[in-house]
Parts: C-alpha cells; sequence; structure tokens
C-alpha cells in the first residue's frame, strides 16, 4: 500500500479533530514535528512563543482550543504508554545516527525525501540494531551489570558520551558555572544554590 492509498484511508491524517468537534488543518511532515518538539523543548524559550510557534507552523496559524493535547497525542500516537522515566532518544542529539540509520536500512535521504510524521515514526521504530542509531539505543538500554567485568569501564565511558542529559537554561549554566567557581575559590555557596532551586 502507498503513501497515496494510506492519505485516503485516513492513516496518514492531514486535519485533526478536536474536542469543539471541528477538524483543524495540519502539516504533518517530519520535519515541522521535529521543529515543534525542538522549540517546545528549549528552556530559553518564553511559553508564549512555544505557543504561537506551535499554533503557526504545526496548525497552520488556526489553533484549536485543545492545542497542545493534539500535538501530543499526535506526535505520539495511538500507544501513549507511561514512561519508566528513562529517556532512549533525544532528536536533536540522536539526529546525525537517525539520517545515518535511515540511508542505510531504507535508502531514505532525510534531508531530501518528505515523510508525514506517522511514516517517519514508524520507519524509526523499525531500525534494527545493525544502524548507528540501533546501536545507540543498544547501549543507553544496556545495563553495565550485563557487560563482561572486563568491558565495564569502557562500555561505561561510552554510556556517558551517549547519554541523554537534561537541557539546561542559560540562567542554570550560568549558575552552575558560578558555583563551580565558588566551590573552587573556597567561597559561599549559598545563594547560588537557592538560585539553582528556583531555576
Amino acid at each position: 500500500m502507498n503513501t497515496i492509498d494510506l492519505e485516503r484511508q485516513g492513516a496518514l491524517p492531514s486535519t485533526l479533530e478536536s474536542t469543539d468537534g471541528k477538524e483543524y488543518p495540519i502539516d504533518p511532515s517530519f520535519r515541522v514535528v521535529l521543529s515543534c518538539l525542538r522549540v517546545l523543548a528549549d528552556p530559553d524559550k518564553p511559553e508564549l512563543d512555544k505557543v504561537v510557534y506551535l499554533a503557526s507552523r504545526f496548525f497552520l496559524r488556526h489553533p484549536p482550543p485543545d492545542m497542545s493535547e493534539l500535538f501530543r497525542g499526535f506526535v505520539l500516537g495511538e500507544t501513549q504508554e507511561e514512561s519508566d522515566g528513562e529517556q532512549y532518544l533525544d532528536f536533536a542529539l540522536d539526529a546525525g545516527v537517525i539520517y545515518a540509520s535511515f540511508r542505510q536500512q531504507y535508502g531514505i535521504n532525510l534531508l531530501r525525501d518528505e515523510l508525514h510524521w506517522f511514516e517517519f515514526r514508524e520507519l524509526l521504530a523499525g531500525l534494527n540494531e545493525q544502524t548507528p542509531f540501533g546501536q545507540r539505543l543498544v547501549i543507553r538500554q544496556r545495563d553495565v551489570e550485563d557487560v563482561a567485568e572486563r568491558d565495564r569501564a569502557k562500555f561505561r565511558t561510552i554510556k556517558e558520551r551517549l547519554a541523554i542529559k537534561p537541557k539546561e537554561s542559560q540562567r542554570e549554566k550560568e549558575l552552575r558555572a558560578e558555583l563551580n567557581r565558588r566551590l573552587e575559590a573556597g567561597e559561599d555557596p549559598a545563594d547560588i544554590l537557592n538560585a539553582l532551586k528556583e531555576v
């Protein structure tokens, strides 16, 4: 079944139904969705800017009243399982290996080829362990204790290098740098610690 057949059957939606009963047009391109996810995850961007960006890019300047919930449902699909808190994928950090993996396994050039978000999501989930992204997932999900003792130090280093770290705002980075400076200088860091709690 090709993309056109899927579109006719509604498997690749170009509109979403809101709680108000109306259909709202969307841009379902994987590039647009990834762009929206990047902006929404930016800790330095004001909330209003995030909402405006999502409304204009994904909802084509016609946002529904339940815009955030609709976008989240569209991105995650029908299987919105509760996560165990572990994050194994970061689109910004993994962009290069995702691109290489799509080229390797599917022959798809993500810089040129256009994909609906649903197609992209399913193909991403189908990447095997022989691809760079598949190998990265295996490393992130594997417990250090499952590795032979002689290889653990090396594996820990690789796992740490590939770990997904929480995104910090510019303010938080500045406060952490000042905290480190004060600790190294033997100065009192109490006010910096309090400021960090408020960020």
